[in-house]
C-alpha cells in the first residue's frame, strides 16, 4: 500500500486540517494494521483525538495554552462534558453499534507520532463509540501515514513532536 492508495481511500472523508501537499511532497511510510479482541480494545482506547481538554478537563482547542490530546478512553470517560452536538453523535453512533451484531469492523486513518501512538484523522466519534460498545467484539484496522511529526504537516502534531524531539 503506498500514498496514493490512502489518499484515495480516505482523503474525501478526512476533516483534520491534514495538508495533503506537504503530505505529497514528504517521504512518508504507509502502512495497514488489523487487530482482533483484547489487543484492538487495548489499541483502541490509546488512539489519541483531535478533541482538547485544558488542565481541568474543560473542552479546549487545539491550538489553546495549554490545551492536550485525549486518547479515545479519556475522552469517553469525559462524554458527558461534550458539547451537546458531539455528545448526540457519540451517542447515536454507540446505538447503532449496540444494536450489530457479530465483531464491530472500523476501519481509521492515522498519523503515527511515535511507536505505537497514533493520532486519529477521521472516526473520533466512531471510534468512541466503538470503546463504549462493550459487549461486542472489535476488528479494528488502521491505515497509517509516518512521517515527519510537524504541524506543517497537521497542526495537531505540535503536541507529539516536543514529547519526540
Amino acid at each position: 500500500m503506498g500514498l496514493d492508495d490512502f489518499v484515495g481511500r480516505f482523503r474525501a472523508g478526512v476533516r483534520a486540517e491534514l495538508d495533503w501537499t506537504r503530505l505529497a511532497a514528504e517521504r512518508v511510510e504507509t502502512g495497514v494494521e488489523t487487530l482482533d479482541g483484547a489487543a484492538a480494545r487495548r489499541r483502541l482506547a490509546e488512539l489519541y483525538t483531535v478533541w482538547y481538554a485544558d488542565g481541568a478537563g474543560t473542552e479546549s482547542r487545539w491550538d489553546a495554552p495549554g490545551s492536550r490530546p485525549l486518547r479515545v478512553a479519556t475522552a469517553a470517560r469525559a462524554l458527558s462534558a461534550w458539547p451537546e452536538e458531539r455528545r448526540r453523535a457519540v451517542a447515536s453512533v454507540t446505538r447503532s453499534f449496540a444494536a450489530g451484531r457479530g465483531p464491530l469492523a472500523l476501519t481509521l486513518p492515522t498519523y503515527q507520532v511515535g511507536e505505537g501512538r497514533h493520532v486519529l484523522l477521521d472516526g473520533n466519534h466512531r471510534a468512541v463509540a466503538a470503546h463504549l460498545t462493550a459487549d461486542r467484539d472489535v476488528r479494528l484496522t488502521l491505515w497509517s501515514l509516518s512521517g515527519p511529526v510537524c504541524e506543517a504537516i497537521l497542526p495537531d502534531l505540535r503536541h507529539y513532536a516536543a514529547s519526540l524531539g
